[in-house]
């Protein structure tokens, strides 16, 4: 189903009177919305999942003052969940990595309106102070102003020119710079590539850097978030990776703390799975290591039978319509994913009978 046939589709819905039903019927149940980015100039062209335009967001936020949702934060909202005490319609607003488009653009709406928020950082680009290396080169490469682009010399397994209208070639020589960048490089190595990379895409390095539109927070803008009393700085792992082993899962969780808790003035607790990677493997981990919920990217409402290591979240963005926002915050799509399985259980039974 294309895009615009499914909007249409629920704008049928609500006008019969179905959100309001699925509203109803699914009021007990937690809502946890889930961003990442804001723009501050045109990142959201670039990345329309990872960076959302502040009109957009601040459509959202009108949308939960209109239907008079309750904005918890996730402490509070994680105790009465397991107590199964939450108010009708509760959410809960949280954010993943720290983005500095958070602390400009989300940060003033969100305090003018008293609504608490959770932010999950990850640290390492903070302490480092640099933006963060695959973003930018892959933000610097979709905004080439070249035709092609030479990728000599910026990684062992790329060599010569690339048209960029070949996307899949130019997808491929970009996502290896990005590999080997990350996995071979120390970070003076990353800068010269990506000053590389800028001069060979038309542009201006120091410029953009300045801009900030590819970097975190500063751990000064953290503590400022910290002392609001309405922002929880949360877990998001050190470099945002979720390794298979306990010993580096472990590392990641007390490098993360080592360069947020002096910051933040409390232990942090509450944890998100980076790129949403997870398993009941990470459960006894994380509950050793102190966390209290972890989140994940899989979308759903949540209710007391869920476990709080694996706590559904509904991944927002620039690419998601208002009336698809609609749709999944009145728990119609929770209703329909409900009944997909519902209907595929039922076909699975008659095939094995």
């Amino acid at each position: 189903m294309s895009n615009r046939v499914k909007r249409m589709v629920l704008v049928i819905s609500k006008l019969l009177g179905l959100f309001s039903l699925a509203k109803r019927l699914t009021r007990r149940r937690l809502r946890i919305l889930c961003y990442h980015g804001f723009a501050l100039v045109d990142e959201n062209r670039v990345f329309p999942k990872l960076f959302m335009r502040p009109a957009s967001f601040a459509d959202r936020l009108r949308l939960l003052q209109q239907w008079r949702f309750p904005v918890l934060s996730l402490d509070e909202a994680v105790a009465r969940l397991r107590e199964d005490s939450l108010p009708d319609c509760a959410t809960v607003l949280t954010f993943d990595d720290g983005w500095y488009g958070f602390y400009q653009l989300a940060w003033p709406e969100i305090r003018r309106l008293g609504f608490p928020a959770t932010v999950y950082v990850t640290s390492y680009y903070v302490a480092k102070r640099e933006p963060v290396f695959g973003v930018l080169l892959d933000y610097m490469c979709r905004m080439s102003i070249r035709d092609r682009v030479d990728f000599s010399g910026l990684a062992p397994t790329v060599a010569g020119e690339v048209e960029v209208t070949d996307i899949m070639a130019y997808r491929k020589a970009i996502d290896a710079v990005i590999k080997y960048g990350e996995e071979e490089c120390d970070e003076l190595s990353r800068g010269r590539i990506a000053r590389a990379v800028a001069e060979r895409v038309g542009i201006e390095y120091e410029a953009l850097v300045l801009s900030r539109r590819c970097t975190l927070m500063t751990p000064d803008e953290i503590k400022d978030l910290a002392n609001s009393g309405v922002v929880a700085i949360e877990s998001h792992t050190h470099r945002h990776r979720c390794p298979e082993q306990e010993a580096a899962v472990r590392a990641e969780i007390t490098d993360n703390r080592d360069a947020l808790e002096p910051l933040t003035a409390r232990p942090l607790r509450h944890f998100c799975y980076p790129d949403g990677e997870w398993s009941r493997a990470y459960w006894p981990w994380l509950t050793q290591a102190g966390m209290v919920s972890a989140t994940t990217c899989d979308p759903g409402l949540n209710h007391p039978a869920t476990p709080l290591l694996a706590l559904h979240r509904f991944l927002d963005g620039e690419n998601v319509s208002q009336i698809e926002f609609e749709a999944e915050m009145c728990g119609y799509q929770e209703m329909l994913r409900h009944g997909r399985q519902i209907l595929l259980g039922g076909f699975s039974r008659r095939k094995r009978s």
